[in-house]
């Protein structure tokens, strides 16, 4: 018995024989923050309406060059948190934000012609790597390591984002080419399903206490297709269960954000089971959204169903949006208690 108290003991405080449901999430509001955004941190930390921080770092600045890691500003927002009683969720973008040596060491690069109403608008040529080339997913991989190294340990560190085989911005589950130019790299929904499930199984080995953040997205060369993020969905769900957290970056005030949409759908219908988050879009949108209109998107997220919500921490500069993040937040306070 004695032995036995022993080992229980042990696995215990290893977290070995603690289930993946008593990992913490996320809650609240969350402030996005960019690399040229962390000057904002630590006035943002002492808001009592941000519950947390979602940062986002490219990998060409987190590793400018092969085996030179700049964790300043990981550590600047985690330890703003921390002494704020606030939590992160860590998110390092590859896309088109690799840096060169990626290439030197063999990594693929694919050309496309970049076109939307919304990251970026206009229309340009982009390039990023291939999404599933191993050297790619072999280089992100160290990556997690050695990122887990440092934060894996880190109460204040709830979830990490599991990002890579997006073009764009890294962190996206879609592929939105011409169908001509996803022929041209040799595309198949199967290799794009393969590279993220790599990625997720990197993560997970990497950040073992943290949730795994995912967002989920359907647009395709051949258009709207809800397939690919629904088979990645389901696959982590049966693998990593509560610890998957989705994410969908496109809450928005606008009629459409509704179940009934495929776009929403595919975040919202296994909700019951699957904890999910909304990003909203406005920081992107051509024309920026009022105050009454932010709240409005805000409570629609809510009322969907999100367990947390993100915005830009650019959002809180102007006071009266500021001020309708606040009282949402509040409500929502009132709501769950």
């Amino acid at each position: 018995m004695k032995l036995w108290s022993i080992l229980y003991l042990f696995l215990t405080v290893s977290g070995i024989a603690s289930c993946a449901g008593e990992i913490p999430g996320h809650s609240g509001i969350y402030a996005v923050i960019r690399g040229g955004s962390v000057d904002r941190v630590e006035a943002a930390a002492k808001l009592p309406y941000i519950d947390g921080f979602t940062l986002y770092l490219g990998v060409r600045a987190l590793v400018p060059e092969k085996g030179v890691y700049d964790w300043s500003r990981v550590d600047r927002v985690i330890k703003a948190a921390r002494d704020n009683g606030k939590k992160v969720n860590l998110g390092f973008l590859p896309g088109r934000w690799v840096p060169d040596w990626f290439y030197a060491e063999g990594v693929q690069k694919f050309r496309w012609i970049h076109e939307t109403d919304l990251v970026d608008p206009g229309r340009h040529d982009a390039a990023a790597p291939v999404p599933w080339d191993p050297k790619l997913l072999e280089l992100l991989g160290e990556i997690c390591r050695e990122a887990g190294e440092r934060y894996a340990g880190d109460p204040a560190v709830v979830s990490v984002q599991v990002t890579g085989p997006a073009l764009a911005n890294g962190l996206e589950t879609n592929f939105n080419v011409r169908p001509a130019e996803a022929e041209a790299v040799g595309y198949t929904p199967e290799k794009l399903i393969s590279a993220w499930q790599t990625m997720f199984d990197a993560t997970a080995a990497a950040f073992p206490n943290q949730r795994l953040s995912w967002c989920i997205h359907d647009m395709f060369p051949n258009g709207r297709d809800a397939k690919p993020g629904r088979a990645i969905r389901d696959w982590a769900y049966r693998k990593y269960g509560s610890r998957l957290h989705l994410l969908a970056c496109y809450l928005t005030h606008e009629a459409w954000f509704r179940r009934g949409n495929q776009a929403v759908d595919i975040w919202a219908e296994r909700n019951a089971e699957i904890p999910a988050g909304l990003q909203l879009i406005n920081i992107y949108a051509i024309r920026k959204y009022t105050p009454e209109q932010l709240e409005q998107a805000l409570r629609t997220g809510i009322r969907e169903g999100a367990d947390y919500l993100e915005i830009f921490i650019e959002e809180l500069s102007d006071p009266a949006c500021a001020a309708a993040v606040e009282k949402v937040r509040n409500d929502w306070k009132g709501m769950q208690k």
